[in-house]
């Protein structure tokens, strides 16, 4: 069960459960947390990689939490 829900955006929840494990979800999770207006012009969320509020190194790391079968997202 989600503990928690934001106010902008779809619930990240069973990410990759939902969506699938392969490269082309794990290609398209990376490119949205780093340029999210590369998929969506009129977005609200940050560009977080683009504009330097995360690493390449923390934007790996995100898309692995969502990613991995064993993380608390997915189960």
């Amino acid at each position: 069960q989600e503990l928690a829900y934001g106010t902008i955006g779809p619930p990240l929840y069973q990410f990759a459960k939902v969506r699938g494990y392969g490269l082309d979800i794990q290609k398209y999770a990376y490119g949205k947390v780093w340029n999210s207006e590369a998929y969506t012009a009129c977005t609200s969320m940050p560009r977080f990689g683009h504009a330097g509020i995360l690493t390449e190194q923390q934007v790996k790391d995100v898309v692995a939490l969502l990613m991995d079968p064993a993380s608390p997202v997915n189960k």
